[in-house]
């Protein structure tokens, strides 16, 4: 059989439209292809499609799963017996089930409308794919064939996604207008499902397509217009979206399946509650979990979330390039456009990390950084901009820095992601030292208020402004910490029976869960990567909001082990010295300026943008302009000029 040759497409703004055309389920596939165009506004010109016999014009775009591993199959092109595109079993099924029996259907699938062997194409069809996917009538979001009860899992969700209306930006689930079941007007009560139910839906949800990365956008962007087919049975993706954050809000009846259930709607969170738009800075918290085939897909998949300025820092897709290349790229250009070294704290190098890489670039191949809720939590250079040269080869980062201290001592933490609170205590207790009510910390406070709040991160309600609730106060995590401690050997039942704070063990499991705890020869205690070894150096990064951990390569250069937390490093001590005792720094969110801190005066009640550590010396007219416009305004300083007024400076070479 003659394999099809795709004709170039004749210009930069068109893409290929498929008819699939009618048949029973066992005859063999045949499509053929139409070129539309992408107008200035984003709309696509079916000018050529308007005069076709069939009637169709405006076109559904398929989500499925790409199965690489699986049996390859033919689909037709124009004719049986003509030219054919040899596609995934994957998509067969999909198309089987898709084909209509009396009239062809017309589809815009990735697979089979852009040429695969054509990666200058494939860059330009890719960037595109917001637009297409926009301008479909439709999306249908392939699960696979019928199996494991899907048909009743189906049903199932169907009907409890009619039963309740979501708030997802504050993540409250109520009932609906249409609401007849009143177990969903309580949250306390059972959602009425049986056994058989729960196992469906187990089943169906662990499906792969739900942990593909390209799903986000091709359904979440146009929900209103997004259904989910499996098999022959289909479901609203506004519903089942709905159906799933339900199942996770409100209380199930304990059957055999939960326990699977509860985890997996747990990985699920993001790609139910994810926000519209993500900066490049949390892309590895939000889309962590998700999996794609092409590491480069990191980022090109997500261009529909990113802000405009991020955007355009991502550029065009280039499929030419190899993946260093294209995050190497990304990541110079996002240092030079807002003078920050904030996403070195996603560079975590491991074993596998390509060993001519440097190690400034992030890994967006990776799985998800454990502290991205405490990305913005951190002040360790304080509001002052990035100061930092490339080398002529574009390998080594040149930057302005402290070598704080050094890592003397580490103790192992487990992974704690899903642990049940029995376990997260058990982790947590067998870290604390035999001296924690005895002992002070080198910054002045108790050894005690030290674990709490490393084990925090430091996030405790007093530092942010109460627009959630969730996180702890600090006498409550110090409580806590003196229990852990008072019952390090008492019997599982009298854990079990202690009744700590939920919020407290949320938190932590994910802040230092996988991580290890360090001692540093200063005395510090902190949290640290899981590669980071003792004689590696705790440095301040000017631009950095987190401290890093860096192993020294000899004559200036280091390696980067990854971000830390350090209680006495992380709030801009190693440049400017500590808080005065009457100011507390605050954090803070609205619609205008996101997330942003300031500084409060507790005596005054006086509340400033503006770090009052920051010598009287540095000019700070223009800056303090600009943070009234934006209080997370950096102040940009010139490398001699920052190591006039810090001479504790000196350059750091991180290759």
């Amino acid at each position: 059989m003659k394999k099809y040759q795709y004709p170039p497409l004749p210009a930069n703004n068109h893409t290929r439209v498929c008819t699939i055309y009618p048949g029973r389920f066992n005859d063999d596939l045949i499509i053929s292809f139409d070129t539309v165009t992408l107008q200035a506004d984003g709309s696509f010109n079916f000018e050529a499609l308007s005069f076709r016999a069939d009637g169709l014009a405006g076109f559904e775009a398929l989500s499925y799963t790409w199965d690489k591993n699986k049996s390859s199959q033919p689909i037709f092109v124009e004719e049986q017996d003509g030219p054919i595109i040899v596609v995934m079993q994957s998509l067969t099924n999909a198309l089987l089930h898709l084909r209509y029996p009396n009239k062809p259907r017309l589809m815009w699938v990735d697979e089979l409308c852009i040429d695969q062997s054509n990666d200058v194409e494939k860059s330009i069809q890719v960037a595109m794919m917001g637009s297409i996917y926009r301008a479909a009538t439709s999306v249908i979001a392939w699960l696979g064939p019928e199996k494991d009860s899907s048909n009743r899992a189906i049903n199932t969700l169907s009907w409890i996604g009619s039963q309740v209306s979501v708030d997802y930006s504050r993540w409250i689930v109520n009932p609906s207008e249409e609401c007849t079941d009143d177990s969903f007007r309580n949250m306390d009560a059972n959602i009425p499902l049986r056994p058989e139910d729960t196992e469906a839906i187990y089943h169906l949800v662990s499906r792969r397509w739900f942990e593909r990365l390209w799903i986000r956008q091709e359904v979440l962007v146009y929900e209103s217009r997004a259904m989910v087919q499996c098999g022959f049975y289909t479901i609203a993706w506004s519903s089942l979206r709905k159906a799933l954050l339900c199942l996770y809000m409100k209380r199930r009846p304990r059957y055999p399946f939960e326990d699977r259930l509860y985890d997996r709607l747990i990985s699920l969170r993001g790609l139910v509650g994810q926000p519209s738009t993500v900066p490049l800075g949390f892309i590895r918290v939000v889309f962590g979990q998700s999996k794609c085939t092409d590491h480069r897909d990191r980022v090109y998949a997500l261009l529909e979330f990113l802000p405009e300025s991020d955007r355009a820092i991502v550029g065009m897709p280039d499929y030419t390039k190899d993946t260093v290349e294209v995050f190497k790229g990304i990541m110079w250009r996002w240092i030079v456009h807002y003078r920050s070294l904030n996403l070195l704290s996603q560079c975590e190098p491991g074993n596998d990390h390509p060993g001519s890489a440097p190690s400034w670039i992030p890994d967006w191949s990776e799985k998800e950084v454990i502290f991205g809720r405490n990305y913005w939590r951190t002040f360790a250079s304080s509001q002052f901009a990035a100061s930092c040269t490339l080398s002529s080869e574009g390998k080594t980062l040149r930057t302005l820095g402290i070598s704080s201290t050094t890592v003397t001592y580490l103790q192992p933490i487990p992974i704690m992601r899903d642990r049940h609170v029995e376990e997260v205590e058990n982790c947590l207790r067998n870290l604390l030292p035999d001296d924690l009510l005895n002992r002070d910390y080198p910054t002045g406070i108790s050894k005690l208020e030290a674990y709490a709040r490393t084990f925090l991160a430091n996030a405790v309600a007093e530092m942010a402004e109460p627009w959630r609730g969730e996180d702890p106060t600090l006498e409550d995590a110090k409580s806590i910490v003196i229990q852990l401690y008072e019952t390090r050997k008492a019997s599982a039942s009298q854990t079990r029976a202690m009744g700590p704070s939920d919020a407290f063990f949320k938190i932590s499991r994910a802040m230092v869960g996988g991580k290890q705890l360090m001692t540093t020869s200063h005395g510090y205690i902190g949290i640290a990567p899981c590669l980071a070894e003792p004689g590696d150096e705790i440095c301040i990064l000017v631009g950095c909001h987190t401290p890093m951990i860096l192993r020294p390569l000899g004559e200036g250069r280091f390696r980067i082990v990854g971000e830390a937390y350090v209680l006495g490093l992380s709030e801009g001590e190693a440049l400017l010295g500590p808080l005065p005792k009457n100011i507390r720094r605050v954090f803070a969110s609205n619609d205008e300026w996101g997330v942003h801190s300031y500084f409060e005066n507790s005596v005054t009640s006086e509340k400033t943008f503006e770090d009052p550590r920051i010598p009287l010396s540095i000019d700070q007219g223009r800056f303090r302009a600009l943070l009234q416009k934006d209080p997370n305004s950096k102040i940009e300083l010139e490398p001699e000029v920052l190591k006039e007024h810090f001479p504790q400076l000196s350059q750091i070479e991180i290759v």
